[in-house]
């Protein structure tokens, strides 16, 4: 079973409650969901914990193998911790019949779905369905143009991080969208919508290594930290297959407590000026390598 399916299957439960069922509850939800699948070894704890470089455990009960403890840590923020339940509560339904514990540190528990096969990967997209699921979001972006404050209300709504809102609407917009996350002034990881993958933008590194903000653009300007509306900007400063005098909008958020930028393009529809029949086929591979982050290191 697909982390998307077992939430689907979950979510089933609270719908009715409609809107009134987020942020959802993850300290309700799991010490029930035994019921579901006909097991008789629930979740009988959660609790948090001062941890440091762990942000979830699941474990047996050391002393009664028909129980489950869940434990996160508390020196995250409440968002952050409904996530890594969500997560924790992934591996539970997913793994943990075939695994008696998860210890999972902070860079395990990423807010992206990358596709990947492995378990963490997994219990990721299972937390980010449970918590954000598309057929909820979906009507709240496809009427309404997106800005960074929309998606700033919609994290407030799930009870999400702005950056785990900002990765959900770009997995499900229809638009030509791509986000890009700065760490230090340098890109560390990006990310685009299905139709931008299909429109064969990439942000070209020639080098192989992590990039600083392209000349030009919002990202690169030091004396604008937030653009939540965003800029209209020649699209060719990001893409190198975008035609002369295409524009897309370009929106900035700054944190305000670590060194970390999120950029997010709405790109318009136009035709490449070079593709190849290649990269649609190869995207299962290196075009995930590249958009985690995992650059060569030289």
């Amino acid at each position: 079973m697909t982390g998307a399916k077992a939430a689907m299957e979950i979510s089933h439960w609270i719908e009715p409650w409609g809107d009134a069922r987020f942020p959802v509850d993850v300290d309700a939800m799991a010490p029930n969901c035994h019921t579901t699948y006909d097991r008789d070894d629930p979740i009988t704890q959660i609790h948090g914990a001062p941890w440091k470089g762990v942000d979830g455990f699941l474990q047996r009960n050391p002393d009664n193998a028909k129980e489950w403890w869940l434990t996160y840590s508390t020196n995250v923020r409440p968002e952050r911790q409904r996530f890594t339940k969500a997560h924790e509560l992934g591996h539970y339904i997913l793994h943990s019949q075939k695994q008696d514990e998860f210890r999972c540190e902070p860079d395990i528990i990423t807010e992206k779905d990358t596709g990947e096969p492995d378990i963490e990967a997994q219990a990721n997209q299972f937390a980010s369905y449970l918590l954000m699921p598309a057929n909820h979001v979906r009507p709240r972006i496809e009427r309404v143009q997106i800005t960074l404050e929309l998606i700033s209300e919609l994290a407030g709504f799930y009870g999400v991080s702005f950056e785990a809102m900002c990765i959900r609407v770009v997995e499900i917009t229809g638009e030509r969208a791509v986000l890009v996350y700065w760490d230090n002034g340098m890109m560390r990881r990006w990310s685009r919508s299905k139709s931008a993958k299909l429109q064969r933008l990439w942000i070209e590194d020639p080098k192989n290594r992590p990039l600083e903000p392209f000349p030009g653009t919002v990202a690169a300007d030091m004396s604008v930290r937030q653009c939540p509306e965003g800029e209209i900007v020649p699209a060719n400063l990001w893409f190198k297959n975008a035609p002369e005098g295409e524009m897309l909008r370009e929106m900035k958020h700054t944190s305000d407590t670590f060194e970390r930028v999120l950029s997010l393009l709405i790109v318009p529809k136009f035709e490449p000026r070079w593709g190849r029949d290649w990269e649609e086929n190869t995207y299962d591979t290196f075009d995930r390598f590249i958009e985690r982050g995992q650059y060569p290191v030289r």
